[in-house]
């Protein structure tokens, strides 16, 4: 059903724990487990992909996300978000073959400025840029942050459409048709990734991320 691995470079980024939907579904039996977690760890995909965004991915510094700008700027948005915190900011002017490493809060031109609620990371003065030389490669700036959500800071209500949409890919609600009694019924449901049920859909709304 879901072409995607359970590991994404060995990191595991599912939204909800085996052991969390288990309770939600008062579960105790280990029978399913394995089914369980394939489940869980594909829907966390399909979700992530529906909303061109990775919730748990980039939360850990041993995970952090790093991203390049041009320098010749005062201000730059990062694209994960929520924003937790910025690890590192380092300029260059020779493609990243030497690096210097920026400080945080610092007014001159060696410093940069962190708005974790907007996401973004400026010099302390507007007139300045990171690099003021116009003879500079392209990703003379480079940001390495960690941003999203763990499992435990999840919101619930995202994490309550996940365990949703686990339990109708469990019960085989997204199948095209249905028995019952004999009897076949159509899934007013189209049989596509994000043709999810109207109220998983509304809340998955609400964390989609669309570009520009």
């Amino acid at each position: 059903i879901f072409p995607h691995s359970l590991l994404r470079g060995n990191i595991m980024t599912d939204l909800i724990s085996l052991e969390c939907y288990k309770e939600y579904k008062q579960i105790t039996s280990t029978k399913r487990d394995g089914k369980l977690q394939t489940l869980i760890s594909q829907v966390s995909a399909l979700i992530e992909n529906y909303c061109n965004r990775k919730f748990i991915l980039h939360s850990t510094v041993e995970n952090a996300k790093v991203e390049w700008f041009d320098g010749q700027t005062n201000e730059v948005e990062l694209t994960e978000f929520p924003v937790i915190s910025v690890e590192s900011v380092k300029t260059s002017t020779n493609g990243g073959m030497t690096q210097e490493v920026l400080t945080e809060a610092d007014s001159t031109q060696a410093g940069y400025f962190v708005d974790l609620e907007a996401g973004r990371v400026m010099t302390q003065k507007s007139i300045d840029q990171f690099i003021t030389s116009y003879d500079i490669p392209y990703r003379s700036l480079e940001i390495t942050y960690t941003a999203g959500y763990t499992q435990d800071t999840l919101p619930e209500d995202l994490k309550l459409a996940t365990q949703d949409l686990v339990h109708y890919y469990e019960e085989s609600e997204n199948k095209p048709t249905q028995a019952l009694l004999g009897a076949t019924l159509d899934n007013p449901q189209p049989y596509l990734a994000n043709s999810f049920p109207a109220h998983i859909r509304r809340v998955l709304d609400l964390y989609r991320f669309s570009p520009g």
